[in-house]
């Protein structure tokens, strides 16, 4: 008898045999999409997220992600600076990466709530780590900064550069375009900031972010013609 009340104890501390924690029932007005299922080990989460009333461009009291299992908000985060630079809008993009420390691999479900009372349908995601035989391994193991807000500062290291070099065709070179641009922006280099803008902008169909980058490269162009560049 002892022994099966221990049993049991370890078993309900495992988590084996306790019942998952169900999604909240999703309400009308409120929509959660991503454009694909499946992220690699520090490739961006981009989530959209619609509604009827307007989104702030952070994650806070009037918008919220609840996710499953629970993940940590990481501290410093910041918005995508196209949605940063709006105060309203009633579609926003998220990179749920930049909010959250979610782990090299593991899968989610996500749901987003708004005003505290809209409840989007839950959506679920995996996050997959490669393995050393895997196309992928390398261009992950290169990068190691994370988030991409590190790009608009003077964290870089030039890993995003190295991964567009060595693995072009990689499903992480989008991104290392654009966050190549993001750094060349900030660093007033306006040249190199449009270059990498339009091939994130041109090469990739369907790029989430392809709009951010095509707006990367008006704000370059035009600080050029005031003069600014290094």
């Amino acid at each position: 008898m002892k022994m099966n009340c221990v049993l049991c104890g370890l078993l309900l501390w495992s988590g084996i045999g306790a019942k998952a924690e169900e999604p909240a029932k999703a309400t009308v007005g409120l929509r959660l999409a991503a454009s694909q299922k499946e992220f690699l080990t520090l490739e961006p989460i981009l989530v959209t997220v619609e509604a009827k009333s307007a989104l702030p461009a952070a994650p806070g009291k009037t918008l919220t992600f609840q996710i499953t299992p629970t993940v940590k908000e990481r501290k410093g985060a910041k918005p995508l600076p196209s949605e940063a630079k709006t105060e309203s809008k009633q579609s926003r993009l998220y990179d749920l990466l930049e909010w959250y420390q979610f782990p090299a691999e593991g899968k989610f479900t996500i749901q987003a709530k708004a005003d505290g009372k809209f409840i989007s349908a839950p959506l679920t995601i995996t996050i997959r780590r490669p393995d050393k035989k895997d196309a992928e391994w390398g261009p992950v193991d290169r990068l190691h900064h994370i988030p991409w807000s590190n790009y608009i500062t003077d964290c870089f290291c030039g890993d995003t550069q190295d991964v567009v070099k060595r693995w072009p065709e990689s499903k992480l070179a989008k991104y290392c375009h654009y966050y190549n641009g993001l750094f060349h922006q900030h660093k007033k280099e306006y040249d190199k900031a449009i270059a990498s803008f339009k091939i994130a902008a041109e090469i990739f169909p369907g790029f989430v972010l392809a709009d951010a980058a095509r707006t990367g490269i008006q704000e370059c162009q035009a600080a050029k013609l005031q003069g600014g560049e290094k």
